[in-house]
Protein backbone atom coordinates (compact mmCIF):
# COMPACT_ATOMS: atom_id res chain seq x y z
CA UNK A 1 0.00 0.00 0.00
CA UNK A 2 1.22 3.46 -0.79
CA UNK A 3 1.63 6.13 1.80
CA UNK A 4 -1.27 8.17 0.30
CA UNK A 5 -3.63 5.19 0.38
CA UNK A 6 -2.79 4.50 4.04
CA UNK A 7 -3.47 8.14 4.89
CA UNK A 8 -6.85 8.09 3.14
CA UNK A 9 -7.84 4.83 4.86
CA UNK A 10 -6.82 6.23 8.26
CA UNK A 11 -8.85 9.39 7.63
CA UNK A 12 -11.88 7.34 6.54
CA UNK A 13 -11.58 5.17 9.67
CA UNK A 14 -11.40 8.28 11.83
CA UNK A 15 -14.54 9.77 10.22
CA UNK A 16 -16.46 6.50 10.61
CA UNK A 17 -15.45 6.06 14.26
CA UNK A 18 -16.25 9.73 14.99
CA UNK A 19 -19.73 9.34 13.45
CA UNK A 20 -20.41 6.21 15.48
CA UNK A 21 -19.08 7.63 18.75
CA UNK A 22 -21.07 10.85 18.34
CA UNK A 23 -24.33 9.00 17.81
CA UNK A 24 -24.85 9.80 14.16
CA UNK A 25 -28.42 8.45 14.37
CA UNK A 26 -29.54 10.31 17.51
CA UNK A 27 -32.17 12.16 15.48
CA UNK A 28 -33.79 8.98 14.15
CA UNK A 29 -37.41 8.88 15.32
CA UNK A 30 -37.96 5.85 17.57
CA UNK A 31 -41.06 4.52 19.35
CA UNK A 32 -40.52 2.01 22.16
CA UNK A 33 -43.29 -0.02 23.77
CA UNK A 34 -42.73 -1.68 27.13
CA UNK A 35 -44.96 -2.89 29.97
CA UNK A 36 -45.29 0.66 31.34
CA UNK A 37 -46.33 2.40 28.12
CA UNK A 38 -44.95 3.80 24.90
CA UNK A 39 -42.24 6.42 24.55
CA UNK A 40 -40.90 8.39 21.61
CA UNK A 41 -37.39 9.73 21.10
CA UNK A 42 -35.60 11.47 18.27
CA UNK A 43 -36.81 14.19 15.94
CA UNK A 44 -40.44 15.22 16.27
CA UNK A 45 -40.32 16.94 12.88
CA UNK A 46 -39.84 15.54 9.40
CA UNK A 47 -39.80 16.67 5.80
CA UNK A 48 -42.80 15.64 3.73
CA UNK A 49 -42.30 12.45 1.75
CA UNK A 50 -40.80 9.14 2.74
CA UNK A 51 -39.12 8.58 6.12
CA UNK A 52 -38.86 5.78 8.66
CA UNK A 53 -39.60 5.40 12.33
CA UNK A 54 -37.73 2.70 14.21
CA UNK A 55 -40.13 0.76 16.45
CA UNK A 56 -39.27 -1.60 19.28
CA UNK A 57 -41.55 -3.95 21.20
CA UNK A 58 -39.98 -4.74 24.61
CA UNK A 59 -42.98 -6.72 25.82
CA UNK A 60 -43.74 -10.45 25.70
CA UNK A 61 -46.86 -9.83 23.63
CA UNK A 62 -47.55 -8.93 20.02
CA UNK A 63 -47.76 -5.20 19.33
CA UNK A 64 -48.62 -2.80 16.55
CA UNK A 65 -47.35 0.68 15.86
CA UNK A 66 -49.13 3.25 13.73
CA UNK A 67 -49.00 6.74 12.31
CA UNK A 68 -52.35 8.55 12.38
CA UNK A 69 -53.04 11.90 10.69
CA UNK A 70 -54.55 14.47 13.02
CA UNK A 71 -57.59 16.16 11.48
CA UNK A 72 -57.55 19.89 10.76
CA UNK A 73 -55.58 21.90 13.29
CA UNK A 74 -55.88 19.28 16.03
CA UNK A 75 -52.97 18.87 18.43
CA UNK A 76 -52.36 16.02 20.85
CA UNK A 77 -51.86 18.32 23.83
CA UNK A 78 -55.27 19.95 23.19
CA UNK A 79 -57.14 16.68 22.72
CA UNK A 80 -57.21 14.73 25.99
CA UNK A 81 -60.57 13.26 25.00
CA UNK A 82 -59.19 12.08 21.63
CA UNK A 83 -57.08 9.41 23.36
CA UNK A 84 -60.12 7.94 25.08
CA UNK A 85 -62.08 7.97 21.82
CA UNK A 86 -59.22 6.27 19.97
CA UNK A 87 -58.86 3.59 22.63
CA UNK A 88 -62.55 2.71 22.64
CA UNK A 89 -62.76 2.74 18.84
CA UNK A 90 -59.61 0.67 18.40
CA UNK A 91 -60.73 -1.93 20.91
CA UNK A 92 -63.87 -2.46 18.84
CA UNK A 93 -62.23 -2.12 15.44
CA UNK A 94 -61.08 -5.03 13.30
CA UNK A 95 -57.52 -4.40 12.11
CA UNK A 96 -58.29 -6.65 9.13
CA UNK A 97 -60.47 -3.87 7.68
CA UNK A 98 -58.19 -1.03 6.62
CA UNK A 99 -61.18 1.09 5.58
CA UNK A 100 -62.00 1.82 9.25
CA UNK A 101 -59.83 4.82 10.17
CA UNK A 102 -59.44 5.96 13.78
CA UNK A 103 -61.98 8.65 14.71
CA UNK A 104 -59.75 11.72 14.64
CA UNK A 105 -57.79 11.22 11.45
CA UNK A 106 -56.76 8.73 8.82
CA UNK A 107 -54.43 5.78 9.27
CA UNK A 108 -51.19 6.54 7.36
CA UNK A 109 -48.88 3.63 8.16
CA UNK A 110 -48.62 0.68 10.51
CA UNK A 111 -46.41 -2.23 11.48
CA UNK A 112 -47.07 -5.38 13.50
CA UNK A 113 -44.11 -6.36 15.69
CA UNK A 114 -43.48 -9.68 17.42
CA UNK A 115 -42.62 -9.86 21.13
CA UNK A 116 -39.12 -8.61 22.03
CA UNK A 117 -38.44 -7.49 18.45
CA UNK A 118 -37.72 -4.34 16.47
CA UNK A 119 -38.81 -3.18 13.05
CA UNK A 120 -38.79 -0.21 10.77
CA UNK A 121 -42.07 1.59 10.11
CA UNK A 122 -41.97 3.19 6.64
CA UNK A 123 -44.03 6.37 6.37
CA UNK A 124 -45.03 8.38 3.29
CA UNK A 125 -46.68 11.57 4.54
CA UNK A 126 -47.57 15.02 3.30
CA UNK A 127 -47.42 18.17 5.41
CA UNK A 128 -49.46 18.00 8.60
CA UNK A 129 -49.57 16.75 12.17
CA UNK A 130 -49.41 13.05 12.95
CA UNK A 131 -49.82 10.94 16.09
CA UNK A 132 -47.44 8.04 16.74
CA UNK A 133 -49.48 5.31 18.40
CA UNK A 134 -48.60 1.98 20.03
CA UNK A 135 -50.99 -0.94 20.52
CA UNK A 136 -50.47 -3.88 22.86
CA UNK A 137 -52.42 -7.01 21.96
CA UNK A 138 -53.86 -9.53 24.42
CA UNK A 139 -52.07 -12.73 25.37
CA UNK A 140 -54.76 -15.00 23.95
CA UNK A 141 -54.94 -15.71 20.25
CA UNK A 142 -58.31 -14.22 19.34
CA UNK A 143 -57.92 -14.33 15.57
CA UNK A 144 -60.76 -15.70 13.51
CA UNK A 145 -58.52 -16.09 10.45
CA UNK A 146 -54.75 -16.39 10.02
CA UNK A 147 -54.49 -12.91 8.44
CA UNK A 148 -56.45 -11.09 11.11
CA UNK A 149 -54.79 -9.33 14.03
CA UNK A 150 -56.98 -9.23 17.17
CA UNK A 151 -58.05 -5.83 18.51
CA UNK A 152 -55.53 -4.28 20.89
CA UNK A 153 -55.95 -4.63 24.63
CA UNK A 154 -54.20 -1.31 25.35
CA UNK A 155 -53.24 1.66 23.21
CA UNK A 156 -50.93 4.59 23.77
CA UNK A 157 -50.22 7.81 21.93
CA UNK A 158 -46.47 8.30 22.16
CA UNK A 159 -45.94 11.62 20.39
CA UNK A 160 -46.99 14.15 17.84
CA UNK A 161 -44.82 14.60 14.75
CA UNK A 162 -44.94 17.72 12.58
CA UNK A 163 -44.32 17.10 8.86
CA UNK A 164 -43.56 20.16 6.72
CA UNK A 165 -42.87 20.93 3.09
CA UNK A 166 -43.75 19.17 -0.12
CA UNK A 167 -42.56 15.67 -1.09
CA UNK A 168 -39.61 15.73 -3.51
CA UNK A 169 -41.23 13.15 -5.78
CA UNK A 170 -44.25 13.78 -8.07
Amino acid sequence: MTRGTCGRLALLGLVVSFSVSCGADEGVPRATLDDDGCTFSGRSTADAGRFEIEVENRTRRFASFGVIALAGRARLDEAALARQRVMSRLLARSRARSDSPPPYGSWIAGADVEPAASASLPVDAGAGRYAIACFLHSDADERRTADEVPPPERSYVAAQVEVTGTPAYP
